[in-house]
């Protein structure tokens, strides 16, 4: 490095009675901080909600859902369910019956709800049940035996609050297929409602309500030992897509796989549609930023000529003049940088820890904004800042290198 360095950091160093190119260094430094930290801010909260919509999809659903071709009932699902366990990256599967449905409450007098609404009943075997069910529950408990003549049920607490719905509170479920009529009327069960959960999820918490395979095969006159589907779970998810291909060829028609990408393609492909702006913004941020370095080191260079004429009469080359003013550039730019990286990190894991700022949960289906820091993003923005920096420092210091030492030191 020799002198330069030194130099560099002496020429930074303005005079005593002229502060204003400092300050406009602190300035560049602290603009190119702020465009680092909002990339990264945005970045990891755009990782965050892809992350924490997949945790949640993942586990309250499924990796991967088998249905039968145009819902047509799977026959024989034990057997079913031993060929799909045996595929590799399988890690659990789940047989279940759903279908759509309607609940009436008995209402008292003098109660102001909603006493029928639309769900979407789920039958599952607890001991086979893969989803994250149990971990959600808020009231009551995960119970789905039936208990007196009663079917168990467990819903969301969003429905439980529309309905004014408690644990212990009885409720009939009419099982609708096709359009009632005499000939054609419903089955009804009365289930006891074991307990309620939240998912912050607010589709989930809405509309699904789960009971046991029995009760659910009953109401919806499923065939003997036939289910709807397989909820999938798959030991690496990256392989989601391979192993869905692989269970279709093993299974054949009318076995209907679909992964978690696939049935909410809208929720992905948003998340997908917001991460497309952000080479732009990065660039066009950083450049703003960049500019403000070129616009400082220019000033530095109109300030320090007189020090560059003597530097430049007393044996220093082009190559080292410009080496100087760069590594001013790169001082600027490892500072902001830094700062931006530095304050980025503090701010998203305060957020991460506390939950600092809520969302509402029926619009991103979690309750405070989600964060994922990763390495590589730091690394990737913080050396984009960085590089772009040196370049921007590149002009003002070939210009200072460029100066006729005769004339540099006549300058006043």
């Amino acid at each position: 490095m020799g002198y330069t360095s030194f130099v560099a950091r002496r020429l930074a160093q303005s005079r005593s009675h002229n502060r204003f190119v400092s300050y406009l260094a602190v300035f560049a430094t602290i603009g190119l901080a702020i465009g680092t930290m909002a990339l990264l801010i945005t970045v990891s909260i755009l990782n965050g909600f892809e992350k924490k919509i997949s945790e949640n999809v993942s586990n309250f659903t499924a990796n991967i859902e088998i249905q039968g071709f145009e819902r047509v009932p799977l026959p024989d699902y034990m057997t079913t369910l031993r060929t799909i366990t045996q595929q590799r990256n399988v890690k659990s599967v789940s047989p279940f019956v759903s279908h759509e449905a309607m609940m009436r409450v008995h209402r008292s007098s003098g109660i102001e709800a909603p006493s029928t609404d639309g769900i979407l009943l789920k039958g599952v075997l607890p001991e086979y049940d893969n989803s994250s069910l149990r971990n959600e529950i808020k009231e009551g408990k995960y119970d789905l035996s039936s208990t007196g003549g009663m079917s168990p049920l467990l819903i969301g607490s969003k429905l439980a609050r529309r309905l004014q719905i408690k644990v212990g509170d009885t409720v009939f479920v009419f099982g609708v297929d096709g359009i009632p009529s005499p000939i054609n009327p419903p089955k009804v069960l009365s289930f006891v409602v074991k307990g309620i959960y939240e998912t912050g999820m607010s589709d989930y918490d809405d509309i699904y309500g789960y009971t046991n395979l029995t009760s659910a095969s009953y109401l919806f006159n499923m065939p003997a030992n036939s289910v709807s589907g397989f909820d999938v779970m798959v030991r690496d998810l990256r392989t989601v897509g391979e192993t869905s291909q692989q269970l279709e060829t093993t299974l054949g028609y009318p076995y209907y796989p679909r992964t978690m990408y696939q049935m909410y393609r809208n929720l992905f492909a948003w998340i997908e549609l917001q991460k497309k702006p952000i080479p732009i913004v990065i660039a066009l941020i950083i450049i703003v930023a960049a500019f403000n370095i070129v616009g400082t080191l220019l000033m530095i260079v109109l300030e320090k000529m007189n020090a560059v004429g003597v530097l430049k009469t007393l044996g220093a080359t082009r190559g080292a003049i410009t080496r100087i003013f760069l590594t001013q550039g790169a001082f600027i730019g490892a500072a902001g940088t830094l700062l931006g990286s530095g304050l980025a990190y503090i701010i998203l894991e305060l957020q991460s820890r506390y939950g600092l700022i809520h969302i509402p949960g029926d619009v991103y289906f979690m309750n405070t904004v989600p964060v994922a820091m990763k390495a590589g993003d730091f690394i990737l923005i913080g050396g984009i800042a960085f590089v772009l920096s040196l370049l921007a420092s590149y002009i003002p210091a070939r210009t200072a290198s460029g100066f006729d030492p005769l004339e540099s030191v006549r300058f006043y």
